[in-house]
């Protein structure tokens, strides 16, 4: 199966089983998994390694499941959110969350992009 099918594919339950075995996952490319949503992002607080998160064009997320992520994962420092057209910016309890971030930028669907 091509990895590009793959991960459009991918749910909140794969997710958990993938990072079940790998706890001690360091980075997560989740490019254009439309199917992933805040419940499936929970799978990911236990992964207190997890530096770096790529949820471009990951649809299905919105602010809540951001928050909660941040705040489980202390060691997160690069998050990409380009195209998360549910993730918007301009709510105050998200936007306290990014201040360790040390880069925001915006488009015109929302959020783009947070990275450290």
């Amino acid at each position: 199966m091509p990895k590009r099918q793959f991960t459009k594919s991918l749910t909140g339950a794969a997710l958990s089983r993938l990072v079940a075995h790998r706890p001690r996952l360091e980075a997560l490319l989740l490019m254009q998994c439309a199917r992933l949503t805040d419940d499936g992002l929970a799978a990911l607080h236990g992964c207190a390694c997890l530096r770096r998160l790529n949820l471009a064009m990951c649809t299905g997320v919105t602010e809540r499941g951001v928050a909660a992520l941040i705040d489980a994962l202390p060691a997160l420092d690069d998050l990409e959110l380009a195209g998360c057209s549910r993730v918007r910016l301009d709510v105050p309890a998200l936007s306290a969350k990014f201040e360790r971030f040390v880069e925001l930028s915006e488009d015109a669907d929302g959020l783009d992009a947070v990275q450290g």
